[in-house]
């Protein structure tokens, strides 16, 4: 019975080295049969095999846009034939978070805070009786916006294997996803806009 469940083990493990094989060789017929330099790779290993190869994903931003997300808004209109000024002071407090479509938010943060804007966070929250004012010109109305500043991010997740004791030899990339965030900064204020 013993002998019988390390046959199967073994049956498990070579259609598994079967298929990794299989798609780094696609890989590494598609062109990609090298890889960037700086990636951190990470060991995975079968010792009662002997057996093992190293992995690593890459985090490629592809575009970003500034963008502002808005936890609350207020208007104030100015009848009068003079100036006036309008005061805000928010009243919610709302939590926005670095959320990704694909990956590992962690890594995608370290990735963005090099190469977008060191002000990116996982996380940031509005706070309440934060003020600011504004003048309405007469006749005329201002919009107050209350919230966070962000950006939006495309970006591509590579994924990198290495069959060989020391990483990045023998490498290809295996897999190439895009994916989506919205990433919150630190900064949070409001902002006003002509009504």
């Amino acid at each position: 019975m013993r002998w019988r469940s390390r046959a199967a083990a073994g049956a498990v493990l070579a259609a598994l080295v079967s298929a990794l094989t299989a798609g780094t060789s696609a890989a590494a017929q598609a062109g990609d049969t090298s890889c960037p330099p700086g990636l951190k790779w990470i060991q995975y290993s079968w010792p009662e095999w002997n057996l093992s190869y190293w992995a690593a994903d890459e985090y490629v931003v592809n575009s970003s846009q500034p963008t502002f997300l808005v936890a609350e808004e207020r208007s104030v209109g100015n009848g009068t034939d003079t100036v006036a000024t309008a005061t805000f002071t928010s009243s919610v407090s709302r939590t926005y978070s670095l959320t990704v479509t694909v990956g590992v938010s962690y890594t995608l943060l370290e990735k963005l805070t090099t190469t977008v804007s060191a002000s990116i966070t996982t996380s940031t929250t509005t706070t309440t009786g934060v003020s600011a004012s504004a003048s309405v010109p007469a006749h005329g109305r201002v919009i107050g916006q209350y919230g966070v500043e962000a950006y939006n991010v495309n970006y591509t997740l590579n994924t990198y294997e290495s069959w060989s004791s020391t990483p990045g030899e023998n490498c290809s990339r295996t897999s190439s996803a895009p994916g989506t965030t919205v990433a919150p900064t630190v900064y949070t204020g409001w902002r006003v806009l002509p009504g």
